[in-house]
């Protein structure tokens, strides 16, 4: 079969949302013949998926790099009316030439698979389609909206909410809807008639493997701090946990990932390390860290989560950071959501190796068992059998 596939960046193995489709990409071409057309950010590289596809064929993305044009970009979009209506996510991704490239290679493909935000393109098109929705991000705006406390922040986030709302009903137009947990699927099928499928993101088990010798007993939070949800993990856990932490144990945070905001930056100190990007997290999730997940926001199923478990490392989360994840509470992971449980947890691993590492050992085989990249693509062949017959 003759797949389309359209991204609104170039799929990339490490960083974001786009994570699925690269993995995607490289189990499906294993039968069928797969097409790529993207947006390009220049951040990252084709060159890793080009033995999977047939032909690939990009729109550069507008880019808005100074902080006034950005502002401008944004309060344009909010006061716009099109703001409510069902083009792209506050059209950043509304682009004549990518529709134009779009029409012109739609009709020699048999099935077409389109990510979020590509979804409007293909959303009239008289071919089979799937559009992988990830989560259910109208939710995710509609907490940012309620737990939101300036007034500027609370139109924005509800602006955005409206928007996409609005936008997740073009949903209704394919023949599949897949999400990566059960509880996004719900939220969809409330508002929507489409059928909605989950199929859980995976993790490389083999790329992400530990060979870590250092036995240096330490705290890590990963993810990119320019989202909400991470930045408020990360004022959540230092202002209301942290400091109960180092009242008894003096283990250092390390804050690993892309973009951190100006409140991040200056956490640095003797006890936390903020690295901002690093050519490669796998050199920060060693041996005997313990992996924090302290969300109290956010949607869809975290990746880090997977990845650290991968490494076999002991992971500690809130109920909200683990949704999607299959994981055992004190087999797989410990479940902590509140400060004092959350303090408790860390200084039981930090003081009980033995226990630490039989979390890590069952973690990987979790990850192992349940949420490799191939059974993912095995569901979501299976979804494909069922479209066409």
């Amino acid at each position: 079969m003759r797949i389309l596939v359209l991204c609104h960046d170039i799929p990339s193995m490490s960083v974001g949302a786009t994570i699925p489709i690269h993995y995607m990409i490289k189990e499906l071409s294993k039968v069928h013949q797969l097409d790529l057309i993207s947006f390009n950010s220049h951040k990252y590289d084709i060159k890793a998926l080009e033995g999977y596809l047939n032909n690939y064929k990009s729109i550069d993305i507008k880019e808005y790099h100074s902080i006034k044009d950005q502002l401008i970009y944004t309060t344009k979009n909010m006061l716009s009316s099109d703001n409510l209506k069902t083009r792209s996510i506050l059209n950043y991704y509304y682009d004549k030439n990518m529709n134009r490239l779009i029409q012109e290679n739609i009709q020699d493909h048999d099935l077409i698979i389109a990510d979020l935000p590509m979804a409007f393109y293909v959303k009239n098109v008289d071919k089979k389609k799937i559009v992988y929705a990830f989560d259910a991000v109208s939710d995710y705006n509609y907490q940012m909206y309620k737990k939101s406390d300036s007034l500027t922040s609370r139109i924005y986030w509800y602006l955005n909410y409206l928007k996409i709302n609005n936008y997740e009903k073009c949903y209704d137009k394919f023949d599949r809807c897949i999400v990566v947990n059960k509880k996004d699927k719900k939220l969809l099928e409330k508002k929507l008639n489409v059928q909605v499928e989950v199929v859980a993101n995976g993790v490389d088990t083999e790329y992400f493997t530990n060979n870590s010798s250092d036995e240096n007993v330490r705290l890590v939070f990963l993810g990119d701090m320019s989202t909400p949800p991470n930045n408020d993990a990360v004022k959540y856990f230092t202002e209301e946990i942290y400091p109960l932490v180092l009242a008894e144990n003096n283990i250092e945070l390390y804050i690993v990932g892309r973009n951190p905001t100006e409140y991040v930056k200056g956490l640095n100190n003797d006890n936390i390390i903020v690295t901002g990007s690093v050519d490669d997290v796998r050199d920060y999730l060693t041996k005997n860290a313990i992996f924090i997940t302290p969300m109290i926001s956010g949607t869809g199923i975290k990746n880090k989560i997977l990845e650290a478990m991968s490494m076999q490392l002991a992971v500690i989360s809130t109920s909200c950071g683990i949704s999607g994840i299959d994981a055992i509470n004190e087999i797989e992971y410990l479940c902590a959501d509140n400060s004092m449980d959350f303090k408790d947890a860390i200084i039981k691993l930090c003081d009980d190796a033995d226990y630490r590492h039989y979390l890590a050992k069952n973690a990987r085989i979790l990850v192992e068992n349940k949420y490799s990249w191939n059974s993912s693509a095995e569901k979501i062949n299976r979804i494909i059998e069922e479209i066409f017959h």
